[in-house]
C-alpha cells in the first residue's frame, strides 16, 4: 500500500473523537463508528468524521487503516469478531494502554488473513471521558508507542508511524513487554498512588471530612486529579498488566519504606536531600517535555 486514504476510527470517546478532530484538513478520509447513533450524528455535524454507517462492517471493508479506540476487552473482541471484514493488506492498530495481550490477539486473528496488526499507544488523555470531552489538540507533542514483533510488517509499521507523526506526535518503537513494563512505571503506578492518596485523605467520618475539604488545596487537587478517571477503564488496564504493575508497586514500596525510616529516625538532613533529588529529577523531566 503506497499511501493511506481511508482511516476508520472505531470508538468515538475522548481519544477517538479527539483523533478525528486532529485529522481535520488532512489528506485522510475519516470513517467513524460508535454504537450510539446520536454520537455518530454529532460527530458528522461537528466535523469530527467525514463518513459513518449504521453497519460497522461497511466501514471496515473500506478502511486502509483502522484505529480501534476502545477499551482493552473491546479491542480484542472486535478483532476476533470482525477479522474477516478487513481487506487483505489493510492495517489495524489501537490506542490501548497495554500491548502484549492486544498484539497477540491481533496477530492471532488478523495475520493469517493478510491483515497487518501494529499495536499503538498514544500517551495522551485527561481525567475526563466521552466524546464531548474531546478536543483537537489532545495529541499535540504526545509520545506514541508503536510496537514491533517478529511478525510485524515493516511497511505497515512505517505507515502507522507516519500516520501518528502527521498529527504532531513523537513516535517511539518498542517491544511488547518493554512497553508494558514502561507504562506500569510511568502511568499505571500513578493512578494507583493517586487512588491511595485520595482514600487516605478523604475516607473518614463526616465531621473530619468537612475539615479536610477545607484543608485540601492545589497540592491535593493536582496529585489526586487522575483519581477522577474512569474506574472501569483502570480496572481493565491493571487486570491486563498485573505482573508489571506488581513489580513497580514492589519497587515503590521499597522507596516508601525508606522515606518512612528516614522520618522515623528524625534524619531531616537526609530527608531534605531526598526532596532535592526528587526536585532535580522532575525538573529535568519538565525540561525534556518543554523541548
Amino acid at each position: 500500500m503506497e499511501k493511506i486514504e481511508n482511516v476508520a476510527i472505531i470508538g468515538l470517546g475522548l481519544l477517538g473523537a479527539s483523533l478525528g478532530m486532529a485529522l481535520r484538513g488532512r489528506t485522510y478520509r475519516r470513517l467513524g463508528w460508535t454504537r450510539r447513533s446520536e454520537v455518530r450524528s454529532w460527530a458528522l455535524e461537528n466535523n469530527v468524521i467525514d463518513e459513518t454507517r449504521d453497519d460497522i462492517k461497511e466501514l471496515l471493508a473500506k478502511a486502509d487503516l483502522t484505529i480501534l479506540c476502545l477499551p482493552i476487552p473491546r479491542v480484542m473482541e472486535y478483532i476476533e469478531t470482525y477479522a474477516d471484514c478487513w481487506k487483505p493488506g489493510a492495517m489495524v492498530s489501537d490506542i490501548g494502554s497495554v500491548k502484549e495481550v492486544i498484539v497477540n490477539c491481533g496477530e492471532k486473528f488478523l495475520t493469517p488473513l493478510g491483515v497487518n496488526f501494529v499495536g499503538g499507544h498514544p500517551m495522551a488523555g485527561t481525567e475526563n471521558s466521552g466524546p464531548y470531552a474531546a478536543f483537537e489538540k489532545l495529541y499535540v507533542n504526545a509520545e506514541v508507542f508503536v510496537t514491533k514483533t517478529d511478525n510485524t510488517s515493516i511497511e505497515a509499521l512505517n505507515h502507522v508511524k507516519e500516520f501518528w507523526e502527521s498529527i504532531g506526535t513523537k513516535v517511539v518503537v518498542t517491544a511488547l513487554r518493554e512497553h508494558d513494563s514502561l507504562v506500569a512505571h510511568t502511568s499505571h503506578i500513578s493512578h494507583i498512588l493517586a487512588l491511595a492518596l485520595t482514600e487516605a485523605v478523604l475516607d473518614c467520618d463526616l465531621e473530619t471530612l468537612a475539615l479536610r475539604y477545607s484543608g485540601c488545596a492545589t497540592g491535593f487537587r493536582d496529585t489526586s486529579r487522575i483519581t477522577s478517571s474512569s474506574p472501569s477503564m483502570w480496572r481493565e488496564i491493571i487486570e491486563n498488566n498485573q505482573t508489571a504493575v506488581l513489580e513497580v508497586l514492589k519497587e515503590f514500596g521499597k522507596r516508601y519504606t525508606n522515606l518512612s525510616e528516614i522520618i522515623k529516625n528524625k534524619d531531616y538532613d537526609k530527608l531534605e536531600a531526598e526532596f532535592a533529588k526528587g526536585k532535580k529529577m522532575r525538573d529535568a523531566w519538565m525540561e525534556y517535555k518543554k523541548g
